[in-house]
């Protein structure tokens, strides 16, 4: 596969203009068999950077990443599915759904049925941003973002649905809200912590919204 690459420091490499399906088979290579040299990856929406231990592990580095094969998706290493419990009560629900001339119901009937991908994490520790908004849910960030929202409001901006993880600002519809921990940052304490007890999602992770009372 040919790649947009650029030289990011002496050691790193970052790959731009990823399609989802590229950016996949990139993340698989990597977990499957990684680089000389590799140390991290950190992922971007249609991005990943590469980072190396050295000036010569990163000249390198093309020639690894020109051999990774288109794969099929049964090739890929399996995705977590995380099911995420909302109650659909949220301070813009019922504005969405005039804009989308639908009724509260179906609104919340497609954002609940749609199968989400976080493309990446982002703006705030354990926020993600979930491809697989229905386009019928696709509006524009609300003209006056909130000064601030709760953690665990679920909403909706642009093309893509997300969580509030912490406490912010923010411009996004909310739909509702869920009870479930997206960043524990407690959880870092210690000798060797875990970072899937820390952060709920990474890029990659599938998400499923199940409405309750």
């Amino acid at each position: 596969m040919d790649f947009h690459l650029q030289s990011y420091g002496e050691r790193a490499v970052f790959i731009q203009k990823l399609s989802g399906r590229r950016q996949s088979c990139v993340l698989n290579a990597l977990k499957v068999s990684p680089p000389h040299g590799f140390v991290e990856y950190v992922v971007g929406y249609s991005n990943v950077l590469v980072i190396l231990d050295g000036v010569l592990s990163a000249k390198r580095f093309p020639e690894w990443l020109s051999a990774i094969p288109e794969v099929n998706q049964a090739d890929l290493l399996p995705t977590r599915l995380l099911e995420i419990p909302v109650k659909y009560s949220g301070a813009d629900l019922a504005a969405v759904a005039k804009m989308a001339q639908l009724s509260i119901d179906e609104v919340v009937a497609i954002h609940s049925g749609a199968d989400y991908r976080v493309r990446m994490m982002g703006f705030a520790p354990g926020f993600p941003y979930l491809d697989g908004l229905d386009s019928r849910l696709h509006f524009e960030r609300r003209a006056s973002p909130r000064n601030h929202i709760v953690p665990g409001s679920v909403a909706i901006g642009g093309r893509h649905a997300g969580i509030y993880s912490v406490a912010s600002p923010g411009g996004w519809h909310i739909l509702g809200h869920s009870e479930h921990p997206l960043f524990q940052p407690e959880m870092a304490k210690g000798a060797a912590p875990d970072e899937n007890a820390v952060f709920a999602l990474a890029p990659g992770d599938r998400v499923k919204f199940v409405a309750i009372n």
